[in-house]
């Protein structure tokens, strides 16, 4: 057993908190048991096992399953709990992570150190109704007897999207009594005032100003919960009446402030000095949520609609919802500055091309460039045997064969896939529209043991997605994780990625590594290690190189297999594109067996529900594989090495990816406003690159990416090193 690994959990209590983390568990790979006196209905998704049974009173069965697990946690009202502690301290094994949840922790706490000391002790506090999510939600901690468990579980919580927030039980309680305690009280005092007034509240609702229907909406969500949940908050809380009292005692002073506004002014300024550096950010959220408010079809907005949530008439408000992960379009645009919006603005972007010969690019306003951001790295799109193939595809056929390939397809479709099997030496290709296709089409079927080539454990897989993949491999988690949990790690951290690779094995869980081959934005993968770190664990390795296909290699199989030794090793699945260095359209699966394409042939859904690559491109296609294995593509390669090397020397250097065969390079600024100033500088020269801000780069820093050409010429990169201006070392 891997002391850092989920292991097996007992979680007592089968309410909304004990389910969220009951849910959450289970998904990493965690054996989860929950146990709670009254049955677990079997409309409780993701809760795999369960016991009836009564941590009060323990039974033989309860006892077992309590003795051989790695953590419990304590999802049950106070009381409960405080009995639990002394019988559990008994039955557990000494190591064992016992974990709280309740709102006050000095009681529990002050007992857990009495008994307990041969126990990891950590309490939990979400600070939110779990019906909302962890995401992005702080988790009040309170480590009391730390151990490797205990600091696994936060880094598990860190990895489910929730904050982490370390405090002992005296602060936690009194942050509590403030931010708890306080605000519901303060919510039905409002409710409770509104009842004593000559108001109903449908004449309410009609003329509420947002600050009141606001107020209005927390009333509803506090008494529509537990009474026992908001009972306990007030009663247990040893600070509760102190914050009570402070209300109380605030209202008075506003009723004894309202003679003079200057007097009434005080208590503003007092309460905006409490605020301090933070009032400006609080008002940006109340004017947001306000106009949030006023927009149809928002959740928000459902407050000022009559129609019951949830009864099949309307969409459930958000709030209300089985927790979920987070809205990662939503996540990327709050975290997206106006930058980009900034550099189209300037035309350091976006630019439209009407001609081009080479490198060279006539714009819709008439000027002339020289592009470094076409991903063609071999130049082979103007090549004459692709114009000609495409241009003879389109007298044969027209325009498109609108067909799935499994109804009909053109006959290039299978001579591009012979034709890339012999590049790939004998291994099977499968060629899809794009390489998003690609991943949206194989990675559900690599997760379901579908692919002959690649078993999985009985009990599933777990998808480890490195932070700085594809995009288009980013935006699938959602669909992955319906298939097994998923993790995301750092490269840089490989001991992070040693530990998810541990939980997998204390699981029983085959490990599923995405990456990207060729950086798209800088850096070359290390496969190889990857696939030796996952060897003991019998986990696949799954690689998008897309930029790196054509680039390197005798018959340009790309980075990935040259690293591999120009041969697919077991466990390896390599995605390919056909778009970039390859210069046609389109994107390819490479496996060893046809009973793998024939899995893929069956039951991938861009292949079954989807059209071939358009008629003249797939042509194109076959005419560029031809030229791979003809030598053209080596001769190539050697003129886009020597351009790399060539503006390396001009740069001194110092260009992300300097001296790797890669043939992406960035210059990286250490504010926006240098990047802007080298993507103007580079515009007004003549010379188009790909700016980038946060969240592509680090927050604050700019970076200008150059995408070389085996077609760039001498002139081009000394036009382009010029014009980035970067300082030498050493001044």
């Amino acid at each position: 057993m891997n002391a850092r690994a989920p292991g097996r959990c007992v979680v007592v209590g089968a309410g909304a908190v004990g389910t969220l983390f009951a849910r959450l568990l289970s998904r990493s790979g965690a054996d989860v048991l929950v146990v709670d006196r009254a049955p677990v209905g079997r409309d409780s998704p993701a809760l795999p096992r369960s016991l009836l049974g009564d941590v009060t009173d323990i039974g033989a069965e309860l006892a077992r399953e309590l003795g051989a697990a790695d953590t419990v946690f304590l999802a049950v009202p106070e009381q409960v709990a405080l009995s639990a502690v002394k019988p559990l301290a008994g039955l557990l094994r000494p190591g064992t992570l016992l974990v709280d949840t309740l709102s006050v922790k000095t009681p529990l706490i002050k007992l857990v150190r009495e008994v307990a000391g041969a126990l990891e002790v950590v309490g939990l506090n979400p600070m939110f109704a779990p019906s909302l999510g962890i995401q992005g939600r702080p988790v009040a901690t309170v480590v009391v007897n730390e151990g490797p468990r205990g600091s696994a579980l936060l880094r598990l919580i860190e990895d489910w999207g929730g904050r982490v927030v370390q405090v002992d039980e005296h602060d936690h309680d009194r942050l509590a009594a403030a931010s708890q305690a306080l605000t519901h009280v303060a919510v039905l005092g409002f409710g409770l005032a509104l009842s004593q007034l000559d108001v109903n509240i449908d004449e309410l609702r009609a003329i509420a100003p947002p600050p009141a229907t606001m107020l209005l909406a927390l009333l509803a969500r506090i008494t529509a919960g537990s009474p026992e949940v908001y009972w306990d908050v007030q009663a247990a809380n040893p600070q509760a009446p102190a914050a009570r009292e402070a209300l109380a005692q605030g209202l008075r002073r506003i009723a004894g402030h309202i003679a003079d506004v200057a007097d009434f002014a005080t208590l503003l300024d007092e309460c905006r000095g409490f605020l301090g550096s933070h009032d400006e950010h609080y008002a940006a959220v109340c004017a947001h949520t306000f106009t949030e408010m006023n927009t149809p079809g928002s959740a928000a907005s459902s407050f000022t609609s009559h129609h019951p949530t949830g009864d099949g008439r309307g969409t459930m408000p958000l709030a209300e919802k089985e927790s979920n992960p987070a809205n990662w379009v939503e996540s990327r645009i709050s975290k997206t500055s106006d930058s980009m919006d900034r550099a189209f603005s300037e035309g350091l972007t976006g630019h439209v091309v009407t001609e081009r010969s080479g490198k060279r690019v006539r714009l819709l306003d008439g000027s002339e460039s020289v592009e470094f951001v076409s991903c063609s790295y071999l130049g082979l799109e103007e090549h004459p045997a692709l114009v000609d193939a495409a241009t003879e595809a389109l007298k044969r056929y027209g325009a498109h064969l609108s067909s799935s390939r499994n109804r009909m397809r053109p006959v290039y479709l299978g001579e591009l896939e012979e034709l890339l099997s012999t590049v790939y030496q004998g291994n099977k290709v499968v060629a899809f529209t794009s390489v998003g296709n690609v991943h949206l089409g194989l990675l559900p079927l690599l997760g379901s043991g579908a692919l002959p080539s690649y078993p999985v454990s009985p009990r599933g897989v777990t998808f480890i997605v490195d932070r700085t993949a594809h995009a288009s491999m980013q935006v699938i988690r959602g669909i992955l994780e319906q298939i097994g949990p998923l993790h995301r790690f750092d490269l840089a951290d490989r001991e992070a990625l040693a530990r998810i690779l541990g939980d997998c094995g204390a699981a029983g869980r085959t490990p599923i590594v995405l990456v990207d081959g060729v950086g798209s934005m800088g850096g070359l993968i290390d496969v190889v290690g990857l696939r030796a770190a996952l060897e003991p664990y019998g986990g696949h390795l799954y690689v998008d190189d897309a930029h790196g296909i054509s680039i390197t290699g005798p018959l340009g199989g790309g980075y990935a297999f040259e690293e591999f030794g120009d041969q697919l090793p077991p466990n390896v699945v390599v995605a390919g594109s056909l778009s970039k260095g390859f210069g046609g359209a389109g994107g390819f699966a490479l496996v060893p067996a046809d009973a793998d394409v024939r899995v893929l042939r069956k039951f991938a859904n861009p292949l079954v529900f989807g059209h071939s690559i358009m008629l003249p491109m797939l042509a194109a296609d076959v005419a560029a594989a031809r030229l791979h294995l003809s030598g053209e593509v080596a001769a190539l390669q050697q003129r886009l090495w020597r351009n790399a090397d060539e503006l390396d020397a001009l740069t001194g250097g110092q260009l992300v990816n300097a001296g790797l065969r890669s043939p992406v390079r960035g210059a990286h600024y250490p504010t926006e406003e240098e990047g802007f100033a080298a993507a103007r500088r580079l515009r007004a020269a003549g010379v188009l690159v790909l700016p980038a801000f946060f969240p592509t780069v680090a927050k604050g820093t700019g970076l200008v990416r150059l995408a070389l050409s085996a077609l760039h010429e001498r002139e081009h990169l000394e036009t382009a090193a010029k014009a980035l201006a970067l300082t030498p070392v050493g001044d």
